[in-house]
């Protein structure tokens, strides 16, 4: 397990930006983590798929820090 990046159990939909969102710490920073719905998909119906395969979406986003994709606002979109 990577200690530097500890993931928050807080996904929620972000209807104004069509996206499912969840937020981690990476050595102390917040970064906010958005998975964009897929076209033709219910909202809630992606986020509860989200939520039942957190450890895939986690380990997406430990490669995406890994490869210094999170930008100046401290998002990451995956």
């Amino acid at each position: 397990m990577n200690q530097q990046l500890i993931f928050n159990n807080d996904f929620h939909l972000v209807p104004a930006r069509s996206a499912v969102c969840f937020s981690c710490l990476v050595a102390g920073f917040k970064v906010q983590c958005f998975i964009a719905i897929p076209a033709k998909q219910d909202g809630a119906e992606f986020l509860q798929e989200v939520i039942t395969n957190a450890f895939s979406w986690e380990d997406c986003v430990e490669q995406a820090i890994a490869d210094d994709a999170v930008n100046e606002t401290a998002e990451l979109w995956i």
